[in-house]
């Protein structure tokens, strides 16, 4: 038997969204049923030969059957499998055509939109990796939009933890399969070197698992005389953060301070792309660090406080830091 795991990744795109109803009411399977028949309404005034996904789910102690519909999509094409990692943009709107939220940031502006990926995108997401153990939707719908191409999915509110129905576009921008993930990474980095005539001064290597990830550093100003650093300071820095992706999208910044602003990083509590890079450089230096989602913040990415992300999950990162001092701290017994 499956595993109930049905919101897994709905949550990822779920824009204002407020979670499950906790009315037990005796309405809420009446209401339920009745948006199944505006939903499927709404579907086939777009498309004639949707694709049903079919659920089945316990809520508020009741069995139910639900189900995800994708629309207006192309069949043949490329398509990602379970496990692969999938590039997509989206916009998600009312049954009117308002918006609600989107991946663009040009688009998500306006009263009423507080776009879940605060940057924008492309965002890289990760198909159902266990199919017989997780149920997902969201992988559902994207593994049958071949690559390069459009479709759009609508659920129930149930489904979509939304007080609302909505529905949303999706773009597959590209597949990266699952095992090539480090690799895309790392020549996605290699290319941004290449295109912006860069040098790599240092290649710092973190030793987990079967495959070592790298991080490349890149200085623009040396200073030999300058105090090392050490891995357990605290340093002093002036620095910029930006996402770096192949979709020529201007860089993402997500860290940017003034020129005479600084901020101190004690290097044992950064992401390892700043705690392994940092004591390769000296007071005085300034460098270009990139290192992959493996050294940032991998699957989980950044999020503010009221859940929107600031930086994606399996984000590629890049800094420009300034290192202006550095302070060892007392060492523990």
């Amino acid at each position: 038997m499956k595993s109930n795991y049905l919101f897994m990744m709905f949550c990822l795109l779920a824009s204002g969204f407020i979670g499950c109803s906790d009315d037990d009411g005796d309405n809420w399977k009446k209401t339920f049923e009745d948006e199944q028949a505006r939903i499927k309404d709404f579907v086939y005034s777009k498309d004639s030969d949707p694709k049903i996904f079919t659920y089945h789910y316990t809520y508020l102690k009741e069995n139910i059957e639900d189900y995800a519909y994708l629309f207006n999509y192309q069949k043949e094409g490329k398509k990602a499998t379970y496990g692969d990692f999938v590039w997509i943009n989206y916009t998600q709107r009312s049954l009117t055509g308002n918006v609600i939220d989107s991946s663009d940031p040009s688009v998500a502006v306006g009263a009423g939109v507080s776009p879940y990926y605060t940057l924008g995108g492309p965002i890289l997401v990760q198909m159902n990796t266990d199919k017989d153990k997780y149920t997902d939707p969201l992988s559902d719908i994207l593994m049958n939009i071949p690559e390069g191409t459009t479709g759009s999915s609508i659920v129930s509110s149930i489904m979509s933890l939304s007080t609302a129905l909505v529905y949303r576009e999706y773009t597959v921008e590209g597949i990266v399969k699952e095992d090539n993930l480090l690799a895309f990474e790392n020549e996605m980095i290699k290319q941004y070197i290449k295109d912006n005539d860069l040098t790599v001064s240092e290649t710092v290597y973190l030793h987990e698992g079967a495959t070592d990830t790298i991080a490349l550093i890149v200085k623009t100003k040396k200073n030999l005389s300058g105090k090392s650093i050490q891995a357990t300071d605290s340093v002093t820095v002036w620095a910029e953060g930006k996402i770096l992706d192949e979709y020529n999208t201007p860089l993402r910044q997500f860290m940017k301070m003034e020129s005479d602003d600084e901020v101190k990083w004690f290097l044992p509590n950064m992401i390892k792309g700043i705690s392994l890079t940092l004591p390769e450089l000296r007071v005085g230096e300034e460098a270009i660090i990139l290192f992959s989602s493996g050294m940032g913040y991998s699957y989980s990415g950044l999020r503010e406080y009221d859940g929107s992300y600031v930086i994606p999950a399996y984000s590629t990162l890049l800094f420009k830091v300034k290192i202006i001092g550095t302070k060892e701290n007392p060492k523990k017994e």
